[in-house]
């Protein structure tokens, strides 16, 4: 991929991103500023919320495909609101649906623009999910882990050259956790239930340091392997 095609590809999409948000705050600015002015009333800021209408549910939907298309951009804020404005289930839906629809965009444009990975550890990342034993449980480790750079989860998915539909298979299991934990996580917040919030960022933060100690234990192994390559060498 020419580095002019990324900078067309990536200002379409944050435009439309921003269009989209626009679009958002534009039918939940009454919701804001109604529950800014008064006193705090849960019931009624829930009622609120979920009363504007489904077709924000589409909204959601775009905002979270495009964000996870583009690299880099987070999407955890927009999935814990759909959590938040539709209730742990439909909101489990939306997330779901938006993250399968908007990895599949970017094979689909990675695939339409070739492009590899430049040498070292984002390439070794992409290389070590093509050489497991089996690639599409490594493909859908990748898309489940958050720490995990989605992009290049994607360049993998690419190269393995897999079916549409193993593809799209392995994107809905790997996004099923992360989709839990935020609509679940931002229903339970809307409704004060302090202790399952806790609970969900607690295993965020297990994740984190989980994925921390893989790679340090990666690199101590590879470590060897590098040096006695670069001997024979």
């Amino acid at each position: 991929m020419k580095m002019y095609h990324k900078v067309i590809l990536i200002t379409l999409g944050l435009c439309g991103l921003v269009g989209l948000l626009a679009w958002l705050w534009l039918d939940y600015r009454t919701v804001i500023l109604t529950f800014w002015h008064q006193a705090f009333d849960r019931q009624r800021l829930i009622d609120l919320l979920r009363n504007q209408g489904k077709h924000n549910a589409i909204l959601f939907m775009a905002v979270i495909a495009l964000g996870s298309a583009i690299p880099g951009m987070p999407i955890a804020a927009v999935a814990i609101l759909a959590g938040v404005c539709f209730g742990r289930w439909p909101g489990f839906a939306i997330n779901v649906a938006g993250i399968v629809i908007g990895n599949l965009l970017a094979i689909g444009i990675l695939d339409r623009f070739p492009h590899k990975p430049q040498p070292g550890k984002l390439r070794a990342l992409t290389d070590r999910l093509k050489a497991m034993r089996h690639p599409r449980v490594g493909l859908s480790i990748g898309y489940a882990v958050p720490m995990l750079p989605t992009l290049l989860v994607n360049y993998a998915a690419m190269e393995l050259r897999m079916s549409w539909w193993n593809t799209a298979g392995c994107i809905l299991i790997g996004s099923l956790p992360v989709s839990f934990l935020y609509a679940f996580g931002g229903n339970e917040l809307l409704f004060g239930n302090t202790k399952t919030a806790v609970a969900a960022i607690a295993l965020v933060l297990l994740l984190l340091g989980l994925y921390r100690v893989i790679q340090r234990d990666q690199r101590r192994k590879g470590a060897p392997v590098e040096k006695a390559t670069t001997e024979e060498n």
